[in-house]
């Protein structure tokens, strides 16, 4: 019984890890600063639609996933400055053992 519970245990915080890091720098983020576009279909559709994607970006409250979702560049210096050299600006998009709780 307490092997049970202690695997029980370890799969639980395997599952709050793996959701954290989906909580961080989105998919489409980092597609674009890579110079690309998110190929999830999920992300494809949503921002046809012109929205933010509810699986990738649902806790997106940055102005990068914002400015995708409208198709447009991100307005903000630092993101420019960041995406001109392929990188993705960490004052607004933070990694997440960086983010503030």
């Amino acid at each position: 019984m307490k092997k049970t519970l202690t695997g029980l245990a370890f799969a639980v915080a395997l599952l709050v890890g793996a959701s954290a890091a989906v909580a961080g720098q989105s998919c489409c983020v980092k597609a674009k600063a890579a110079g690309k576009e998110c190929d999830h279909k999920c992300c494809v559709d949503a921002h046809k639609a012109k929205k933010l994607c509810e699986k990738c970006q649902k806790d997106a409250s940055n102005c990068c996933d914002k400015a995708i979702a409208a198709a447009k560049e991100c307005s903000h210096p630092c993101c420019k400055d960041a995406a001109k050299e392929h990188k993705i600006c960490e004052k607004c998009n933070k990694p997440d053992e960086k983010k503030e709780k």
